[in-house]
């Protein structure tokens, strides 16, 4: 299924050109334009809200962005869907070899500029994977799952052993033929 930006939004720009223009881009994108992300998630309804500020620091081409969502993913602990707020702020430079890496500030982490266009849904959806956290799990809403769980194994372990009953049976039947 093809799914269309808004209009004014693009997927890929020509990163050195916004910066000389100054540009901003900013708004949401459809959240199933992030396949790779898609991956991970229950759902794929939604928007990934992005701004992108392009123009220059302390000498360097740059752009800083902001990138945000709410993604519906699976809890890891009681397999329910859940939904996790990601984010993420990021500082680039822009360079065009390598060895330019290292002689940027600190500030800055290095990107580095290959062909006219780059892709704008490519590299939000690598900051967005990034930001995502190791293990999806409910932070107290999954203790009413797992005191099932738990009242589940118990009872399992009693249907587990059929002559528990008879058993028990027997004991009283002992117990009063002694009395």
């Amino acid at each position: 299924m093809q799914t269309q930006v808004p209009a004014g939004l693009p997927e890929s720009a020509n990163f050195a050109r916004q910066v000389e223009l100054n540009r901003t881009i900013e708004g949401e994108y459809p959240l199933q334009k992030f396949t790779r992300l898609g991956e991970s998630l229950v759902s794929s309804e939604g928007e990934v809200r992005v701004k992108m500020e392009f123009g220059y620091s302390v000498g360097y081409a740059c752009f800083k962005a902001k990138v945000s969502a709410t993604l519906l993913v699976e809890c890891q602990r009681c397999l329910q869907p859940m939904e996790i707020e990601v984010s993420g702020r990021f500082k680039f430079a822009l360079v065009h070899s390598e060895d330019e890496f290292e002689l940027l500030p600190e500030e800055f982490e290095p990107y580095l500029l290959e062909g006219e266009e780059q892709s704008i849904i490519d590299l939000i959806e690598d900051e967005l994977l990034l930001s995502l956290p190791m293990v999806y799990a409910h932070e107290n809403a999954c203790s009413d799952f797992m005191s099932r769980q738990q009242k589940e194994i118990e009872a399992e372990k009693e249907a587990s052993h059929p002559f528990a009953a008879l058993k028990a049976l027997k004991a009283d039947s002992t117990k009063t033929n002694k009395d």
